[in-house]
């Protein structure tokens, strides 16, 4: 008995040749490529020091510099280097420190001459600061800072979303 036109016979027929589904092959990789620029961007974190509690901030916008002074529990460091001790920055009372404005005139002169930008600027700090170091103590080490042509000076800071005095509207 044979049955041509079953279904046995045109499955076999009907084969065709194994494929590769692009459409979503091209949807994971562009998935792919907005996830690693999204994670890829500017974000830049400075190292965490356990003696320094940063204040809060809703400012926008992140630091790029390359030296940091570390304003924390007895001294002002950068790595691990001591470069004067908060007592003799408290006796300055906001005025420039020695101390400061000779370890930067070092370092300016290992970094060698200033870039356009630099010029019309001055040249890039950061400071990490405890939140409880009085301003005063601020005041002398941007003094010092200012006296040497560090005279953009960025305060680091911990970034905060939104603040509970806010509402949606931006309106207390």
């Amino acid at each position: 008995m044979a049955l041509s036109g079953t279904v046995l016979d045109r499955r076999e027929t009907q084969k065709k040749a194994a494929g590769l589904n692009l459409v979503s092959l091209m949807d994971i990789f562009t998935i792919l490529v907005f996830f690693l620029l999204m994670n890829s961007g500017d974000s830049q974190e400075i190292e965490k020091v356990e003696f320094i509690k940063l204040p809060d901030s809703q400012a926008q916008g992140s630091f790029q510099n390359e030296l940091l002074l570390k304003v924390g529990g007895d001294s002002i460091m950068v790595e691990d280097d001591v470069i004067v001790s908060l007592d003799k920055v408290r006796a300055a009372k906001g005025k420039a420190v020695p101390e400061i404005a000779e370890f930067l005139k070092s370092h300016s002169a290992e970094q060698g001459e200033l870039t356009e930008f630099e010029e019309k600027n001055g040249r890039p700090v950061t400071i990490m600061g405890d939140q409880a170091i009085p301003y005063e103590i601020l005041k002398a080490v941007m003094a010092s800072c200012s006296q040497e042509n560090y005279r953009d000076i960025a305060l680091a800071v911990n970034q905060v979303i939104g603040s509970p005095m806010t509402v949606q509207g931006g309106q207390p």
